[in-house]
């Protein structure tokens, strides 16, 4: 490659449209100087292929009915309090079993290397579970028509907002590209429902998971403090069992808030209406 200072040809066409620049001058001889550089290395220049989120089937509200939303993730008491909640709000749902040993292999072999632990406990016990309804008969494309997941989602690269790219890969990679994924997210305010949405994400929805994550915190807590101090071993255990079951039929039974009369009237005719 040539050190000469480079001196501008005086133009002697002057009735002429010049074309090309001093800028594009310099980037023809930094691309021929790659090429020569990457000829000599041995490189040979690939092209680049982005990833590009899988287009996944809509979840509509008219399979509402025959669609199986789920969930995990969570302890035991906040997920049959959510399961109480969302069938409260009229869905079929079932939350994931416990993660296993499996479920955490399951995700270090189609999830990506080096991430966290929970990461691959959390995204193989998803895949785990539709490698099991396979087993149990059902075909992928049945498995992706009646079962959808959801999930919370956030902004930013830390490992929460990162868990929904780790779920899609792990998916794909599994054999499962077009299977739903759900989000929730902080940023979308108190309704992010969409028109005909299989999954209405709205006031009455976020309402119904604060308080079953509310109640199974409290629920938590109290256990933890009585438990040590219990006269008949194993009875906090049992009076807590009875408990989550009565809270869950609380949830289920829970009909969705409504304003009646004037007030009612009025919101109808708001952007506020059925939410």
């Amino acid at each position: 490659m040539s050190t000469a200072p480079f001196q501008e040809t005086p133009n002697t066409n002057a009735g002429l449209v010049q074309i090309g620049t001093k800028e594009d001058l310099i980037r023809q001889r930094l691309e021929e100087e790659r090429s020569r550089l990457e000829s000599e290395a041995g490189i040979e220049r690939k092209s680049t292929n982005h990833f590009h989120r899988p287009i996944e089937n809509p979840f509509t509200k008219s399979q509402r009915e025959k669609t199986t939303l789920l969930f995990g993730g969570l302890t035991w008491k906040h997920e049959k309090l959510i399961h109480g909640a969302l069938e409260g709000l009229g869905y079929k749902c079932e939350a994931l079993p416990i993660p296993n040993k499996k479920a955490f292999q399951l995700g270090k072999e189609y999830g990506n290397n080096g991430q966290c632990n929970p990461t691959y406990f959390t995204v193989g016990n998803l895949v785990e579970y539709l490698q099991n309804l396979e087993a149990k008969g059902l075909t992928k494309q049945e498995i992706m028509d009646r079962y959808v997941f959801f999930t919370a989602g956030a902004c930013g690269p830390c490992r929460f907002g990162m868990y929904e790219a780790e779920y899609r890969l792990a998916l794909r990679n599994s054999g499962f590209e077009s299977f739903r994924v759900l989000l929730f997210q902080q940023s979308g305010g108190l309704n992010q429902a969409e028109a005909e949405a299989g999954l209405a994400l709205n006031l009455d929805f976020f309402l119904n998971i604060l308080n079953a994550m509310n109640i199974g915190d409290i629920i938590n807590d109290v256990a933890y403090q009585i438990r040590p101090f219990e006269i008949t071993p194993g009875q906090t255990d049992q009076v807590l069992d009875e408990c989550m079951d009565l809270l869950h039929e609380v949830m289920r039974r829970k009909r969705p808030w409504s304003l009646e009369g004037k007030w009612g009237s009025w919101l109808n005719k708001t952007k506020f209406a059925g939410t």
